[in-house]
C-alpha cells in the first residue's frame, strides 16, 4: 500500500504510460483482480480513482462514478479484503471533500507517511535490531493525529451552524467516553 501511494505521489502525470504501469503493476501486486476484459489501464485507474481525488480524467477513459456504466470499478473481479475499510473509508472522505470544495488526495497525504515506512523497513532488514521495527499501533497514533488535524481543518471551513452541530456532536461524543471509562 504505501508503494502505491509513493507511486501516484511521484507520478509525472495522469497519462505518462510508465506511471501508469507502474501504479497498475503495484496495484496488482496488492492482490487487486480485473475482469480478463478490461483495459490495460484498468488497475491504475481504479488506484488512482481510490486513493486521489485530485484525478479529474482517469486513465482509460473510465469516469471518476461509482456508479457510472464506465467506472474502472466495473473492472474488478475481486479486491483485496484487508483492503475494503481503507477503501470504503477513502470513497467517503472523497465525497465529503467534495461536497465541501475541498481539494483532497489520500496519496498525497499519506505519502510522506508512506516513505518514511517504507524507509523504516529498509532499516529492519539491514539492522534486523528489534526496536527499530516499525509497529502497528506507532502508525495507528500516527494516523490518529494526523485525521484529527485535518478534520480540525476542515470543521474550521464549515458555515458557523454546521460547525456548531459538529462540535455538539464532538462532545457527546467525548462525554460518553469518559463516562465509559469511568465505568
Amino acid at each position: 500500500m504505501a508503494k502505491v501511494m509513493i507511486a501516484l505521489d511521484d507520478r509525472k502525470s495522469d497519462t505518462n504510460p510508465e506511471d501508469l504501469d507502474k501504479i497498475g503493476n503495484l496495484a496488482l501486486e496488492l492482490g487487486v483482480e480485473l475482469n480478463e476484459e478490461a483495459q490495460q489501464e484498468a488497475a491504475a485507474a481504479v488506484a488512482m480513482w481510490l486513493f486521489d481525488g485530485s484525478v479529474e480524467n482517469l486513465p482509460g477513459g473510465y469516469d471518476k462514478g461509482e456508479l457510472s456504466p464506465n467506472s474502472p470499478v466495473k473492472e474488478l473481479k475481486s479486491f483485496p479484503q484487508d483492503l475494503v475499510l481503507v477503501g470504503r473509508s477513502s470513497i467517503l472522505i472523497k465525497g465529503l471533500s467534495n461536497r465541501l470544495n475541498i481539494p483532497w488526495s489520500l496519496s498525497k497525504e499519506w505519502a510522506p507517511t508512506a516513505r518514511r515506512v517504507i524507509e523504516g523497513n529498509k532499516a529492519d532488514v539491514t539492522s534486523k535490531k528489534e526496536n527499530d521495527k516499525i509497529r502497528f499501533r506507532d502508525v495507528a497514533t500516527l494516523l490518529k493525529s494526523w485525521g484529527g488535524s485535518k478534520a480540525s481543518r476542515a470543521v474550521t471551513k464549515l458555515p458557523t451552524p454546521l460547525r456548531s452541530k459538529v462540535a455538539a456532536l464532538v462532545l457527546r461524543v467525548q462525554k460518553r467516553r469518559e463516562r465509559k471509562s469511568s465505568q
